[in-house]
């Protein structure tokens, strides 16, 4: 079964670079060229909400080379992408923001990646990164870097 992952829109932003000529094998944008691969390829299923599309939306205004303009057009293809958004209760805000120090202004990232099986979010925001193992413990979500 592929790993479902929620992209922040950091990696997105980053992401979204010209790509002219060959890319470092192990630079941050193939990593994050790889990332976007490997959701279009089906080895893992990205998930999102519209609140996150909107941040998309706002954050890539035009895609500059083909893995992000492909990442926009499998958002509606239901075998690479799935519509997503957690049920949730004040107390569990005041978990991931209180106890687990989970940045407040990206708790719709973290609504996104809640399902009833374990899932990621895939960000390079330290503050998201260092949330990692109790977010884990508590919502079933891996907070990783590309």
């Amino acid at each position: 079964m592929p790993e479902e992952l929620v992209i922040d829109t950091c990696v997105l932003q980053k992401a979204n670079a010209p790509i002219s000529g060959d890319v470092r094998e192990r630079s941050l944008l193939a990593r994050r060229v790889r990332l976007l691969r490997a959701i279009r390829d089906r080895h893992a299923v990205a998930l999102y909400s519209r609140k996150l599309l909107h941040e998309y939306n706002q954050h890539v205004r035009s895609p500059r080379n083909d893995f992000v303009r492909a990442f926009f057009a499998l958002l509606a293809d239901p075998d690479r992408s799935l519509l997503n958004w957690a049920k949730w209760q004040n107390a569990d805000q005041e978990l991931a923001c209180g106890k687990c120090r989970y940045p407040p202004e990206d708790l719709h990232v973290l609504r996104t990646a809640i399902r009833p099986t374990a899932s990621a979010i895939v960000t390079e925001e330290a503050r998201m990164l260092l949330a990692d193992k109790c977010i884990y413990r508590f919502f079933r979500v891996h907070i990783k870097t590309v």
